[in-house]
């Protein structure tokens, strides 16, 4: 558990330091047109490996496959440091997006194989409460690191991290594949890969992400590439699932899971769980940095209220749904907190206390955490024993999707919304600079009024998609079947009860 939680940790913690680092190493590099793509590169790495690990670690076993991919990001981690341009710093910033993946995806199937449904709500819970330690810190540290000293530290602090991870996993990640005989000997379990669906798994979520990510960025979404990336994509997913139905011997995703009930559902929340997870920090550091002048350190400051209460929720959630056993209920609750939170957003404006806004975002960040847990144990609940290794890693590829859907959507509509709210009233050189504007708007005091109102309008307009998502989930748990289960401490007064009545 401890290379699990330092991993995730370190995993978060390397996203979040080279985001907010991405201008300072875009300008050293002398390339801030190609910045966005430090971040991106990361994120296309890390979704379209998810789907083939949980796979990899059937065949491989899990231990092989997390202390694989932990090499491997460590190898992308001293690239990053070694960087001398913006070309081999995206690259390396790919492989570590391929090699972070396995902390998430592997990391959530080891805790499924060694606990029950009873505790596995809470060691999820304390796995999330990592990854959200990881983003608080992240911001601020990486801001200190880029700001003071030599951004390359960010690398330097991750390989650090990846070294003890390494080291605690070795020693202590062995135990064999639960459920699930595994082949003995590479060739044999390179036989069982399925090098087909691998290819067309990793076709589909790339064409599909990169589409995400590129439009309304590199080229409008009605333009040809990210026309052409869909559909090709989108023509390729029959393909892909006849092909694991009706050809493959050891498919990558096993396509008769879907004729359970609950999977579709359980696809669905995962889908939104990682939505609403982005959807609640996008906005918030723009905010007090576009709006209210916060700098980077003190953004990041102010962004603890939401992300230490996510994780705090989420440890404290899954004390109560391995407690209660009410899958449902706390999905509920979190879905209609998350749409409250969200719906609150929209009474923050240019003047209200950074106090308040901060306490509106707490409401989210508890909604948030409650969020995961029906969408983490669902899917392990709803099938057997030897499928949920593989069901897990297709419902991590889905969060993080999520995220990178809800990412796409809510820049799109809030740099739509800033750029039509200022056309007109600003000079057209300056309403073309979209949120470069946003950024810089301290440069053009002139128009500050209205560049201000204009954010805050985007800000507002944004938020909409984010309480639908609330909304949404909240239905969709209700439409679960069977997940709702006897605590441990219920059962045992049961049993007691009936031996009494016996005697």
């Amino acid at each position: 558990m401890a290379s699990l939680w330092i991993g995730n940790f370190t995993a978060y913690f390397n996203e979040t330091t080279a985001t907010t680092a991405m201008h300072i190493i875009g300008a050293d590099f002398n390339d801030l047109a190609n910045q966005n793509w430090i971040a991106t590169a990361y994120l296309l790495g890390f979704t379209v490996t998810q789907t083939l690990l949980g796979k990899f670690s059937d065949i491989f076993g899990r231990s092989g496959v997390f202390n694989g991919t932990m090499v491997i990001f460590a190898a992308g981690t001293l690239w990053c440091g070694l960087a001398t341009s913006m070309n081999s710093l995206i690259g390396a910033r790919l492989l570590q997006g391929i090699g972070a993946a396995g902390r998430q995806s592997v990391g959530v199937i080891v805790i499924l194989d060694l606990t029950t449904a009873d505790t596995r709500g809470i060691w999820l819970g304390f796995f999330n409460l990592s990854s959200a330690i990881g983003l608080a810190i992240g911001p601020v540290l990486g801001a200190i690191l880029s700001v003071d000293t030599d951004w390359r530290w960010i690398f330097w602090i991750t390989l650090m991290l990846i070294g003890v991870t390494l080291a605690v996993g070795t020693a202590s990640l062995r135990y064999p594949v639960p459920h699930r005989k595994q082949r003995a000997g590479l060739l044999a379990q390179l036989r069982e890969v399925d090098y087909i669906g691998c290819v067309l798994a990793v076709a589909i979520s790339s064409m599909i992400c990169i589409a995400i990510e590129m439009g309304n960025k590199m080229f409008p979404w009605n333009s040809a590439p990210i026309i052409s990336l869909f559909v090709i994509g989108g023509l390729l997913i029959p393909v892909f699932v006849y092909y694991e139905l009706k050809v493959a011997e050891h498919p990558v995703v096993d396509i008769t899971l879907f004729s359970i009930p609950n999977i579709p559902i359980t696809c669905l929340i995962n889908f939104l769980t990682g939505a609403g997870y982005f959807g609640s920090v996008f906005f918030l550091p723009r905010y007090f940095i576009d709006v209210k002048g916060s700098s980077l350190v003190t953004s990041g400051l102010q962004m603890f209220g939401l992300i230490l209460t996510l994780g705090i929720s989420s440890v404290l959630g899954a004390n109560l749904l391995s407690q209660t056993g009410q899958v449902r209920l706390i999905g509920v609750v979190g879905g209609v907190l998350y749409a409250l939170g969200s719906g609150l957003m929209l009474m923050v404006g240019r003047y209200t206390p950074a106090a308040r806004t901060i306490g509106f975002s707490i409401i989210t960040g508890t909604a948030s955490g409650l969020l995961y847990q029906p969408s983490l144990v669902v899917g392990p609940m709803s099938v057997k024993p030897h499928q949920i290794a593989g069901i897990s890693g297709f419902l991590s590829f889905l969060r993080t999707l999520g995220g990178t859907f809800a990412t796409a959507l809510l820049t799109a509509i809030f740099e739509t919304s800033f750029t039509q709210s200022l056309r007109g009233q600003l000079p057209d050189s300056l309403v073309n600079q979209g949120l470069g504007l946003a950024d810089d708007h301290a440069q053009y005091p002139q128009y500050e009024d209205q560049i201000l109102n204009a954010l805050v309008k985007g800000y507002h307009l944004g938020t909409i998609p984010a309480i639908c998502f609330g909304v949404v989930y909240a239905v969709a748990v209700v439409m679960l079947r069977n997940v709702d289960f006897t605590p441990a401490w219920k059962r045992r007064r049961i049993a007691a009860k009936q031996a009494s009545e016996k005697v």
